[in-house]
């Protein structure tokens, strides 16, 4: 299984999110009119911000004014050239990126015909200018509150970060981290709420084994949020590296720019609002403050829905917003079952441990027999959350073996499929053994190997939302 997702993460051919479905003028056409514009024609709505237009002929780089969408169809980039055009061949070189943040570029070819009308009379080129320079020429029909920040790019460069993308190994390292920090966090509370919530009901009010086990949990979601945090930041960095030319990435003006106006920027913002709160929330459980469990709870949900700005379901072709829903269920599905199964490993079973002799068995069962329920419900939101979620970004039953995205998806369920296979074989034969310390020794051994292969499965979503749903490759034509 492992060799299996080693072989995922090597960069793929696929097409990207985005894909130009048509332009004007059009790839290889010879143009017998001057053209005015560049007018380009996206699969997806596009981020205004994140778009970059360039145009190069005979004599280099035309000057351009900057791009804008055509009316309310934020699927159009219209970049109008700012200069007269000689005949010749020239190569539009594109730049967008859509919802989820992911950066496509593209490049096509046309050419002028001697003799065409409008023709300039001498070129009128400025080298080193692309299309996003500052320039207070405005071409008629551009509107200007529409304009993408001039200080977005680089206007001497066209942004090309060494290949590096959403599909990169790197990249998909960080999601990975991203994703299990948030499968700690999100379990910690919910073994919080659910599994010591039940075990309440068993356990007398002093029982030695609550409080620990409530504060050792409260630790493990605490540290989970610090990671949160410092992988929000390498990913606030990877995004503006893909994102801008060599050497600006980095560059706080164009990070701040990312970050307040795009949709991924929003997310962005959520989930690091989210850490904020979940770090407050579980330091005042630590101070023994109950209330601090609320603020995390809140927290953890803002940062469930967070990933769902910067990924399939923000740019989603139809049901956008039952697919953020969708997403979000998904999150706090999977991380309320597997997260709160590593919980109960690493805190409550320890904790069960530390009894005297005669109570650890009976303890253990009590935490697992109250794990199970919890298991259950949320495997369940899981399982509809997901099927709900292929529904949209698949289509097709066919597609699932078709594409590359409805492979990586079927690898995925088959690594579901175990872990649920380990669960199944916990409740019905490791859990009626339980009672005595023997039997931990059980639960442990099969726990662990659930646990690891939960592991892979994330980083198996890790590659999956970077990789083109086959929803996106039906909306390509053309171009």
């Amino acid at each position: 299984m492992l060799a299996a997702v080693c072989m995922m993460l090597a960069p793929a051919a696929a097409h990207a999110h985005g894909a130009l479905k048509s332009s004007t003028p059009m790839k290889g056409a010879v143009l017998a009119v001057v053209p005015k514009e560049i007018r380009l024609v996206f699969n997806e709505r596009v981020e205004l911000a994140f778009t970059r237009v360039e145009l190069s002929g005979p004599s280099g780089k035309v000057a351009m004014v900057p791009v804008s969408f055509a009316g309310a169809d934020r699927r159009t980039v219209v970049a109008p050239v700012a200069s007269g055009l000689v005949a010749g061949a020239y190569t539009v070189n594109w730049q967008i990126a859509g919802a989820d943040g992911h950066p496509v570029r593209g490049t096509f070819a046309f050419s002028i015909a001697e003799g065409a009308s409008g023709l300039a009379v001498a070129p009128a080129v400025l080298p080193g200018v692309g299309s996003t320079q500052p320039s207070g020429v405005v071409a008629p029909g551009a509107p200007a509150e529409q304009s993408a920040p001039a200080v977005h790019h680089d206007p001497e460069t066209f942004p090309d970060a060494g290949g590096f993308n959403a599909e990169s190994p790197l990249y998909v390292v960080i999601r990975w981290l991203q994703f299990a920090a948030m499968l700690v966090l999100i379990g910690a509370i919910a073994f919080y709420h659910f599994v010591l919530g039940f075990l309440k009901k068993k356990q007398p009010p002093d029982s030695p084994m609550l409080r620990p086990a409530s504060q050792h949990a409260a630790r493990v979601g605490l540290y989970a949020a610090v990671g949160l945090g410092a992988v929000a930041i390498a990913r606030l960095l990877a995004q503006s590296y893909a994102m801008h030319a060599p050497g600006t990435g980095f560059a706080p003006g164009l990070m701040w720019s990312m970050i307040g106006l795009t949709t991924w920027g929003w997310g962005w913002l959520l989930q690091a609002a989210g850490v904020v709160g979940a770090i407050t929330g579980f330091a005042a459980v630590r101070r023994n403050a109950a209330k601090g469990w609320w603020i995390a709870t809140a927290s953890a949900v803002a940062l469930a829905f967070a990933p769902a700005l910067s990924g399939h379901a923000a740019s989603a072709p139809s049901l956008r917003p039952l697919a953020i829903l969708a997403d979000g269920l998904h999150i706090m599905g999977a991380a309320g079952w597997l997260g709160s199964l590593l919980i109960l490993l690493v805190v409550g079973i320890p904790a069960a441990m530390k009894l005297e002799e005669r109570q650890r068995g009976p303890a253990v069962a009590d935490l697992v027999n109250a794990f199970s329920p919890t298991a259950l419900a949320f495997a369940g939101v899981t399982l509809v959350a997901g099927v709900f979620a292929s529904f949209i970004h698949v289509g097709s039953i066919p597609a699932l073996w078709q594409t590359q995205y409805g492979q990586r998806l079927l690898f995925k369920l088959g690594a579901l499929g175990i872990v649920a296979a380990t669960g199944f074989y916990n409740f019905r034969y490791v859990r009626p053994r339980l009672g005595k310390v023997e039997g931990v020794k059980h639960i442990k051994r099969s726990a662990m190997l659930e646990v690891g292969v939960a592991v892979v499965v994330l980083l198996i979503t890790a590659v999956l939302v970077a990789t083109p749903t086959p929803m996106d490759m039906a909306a390509v034509s053309g171009n």
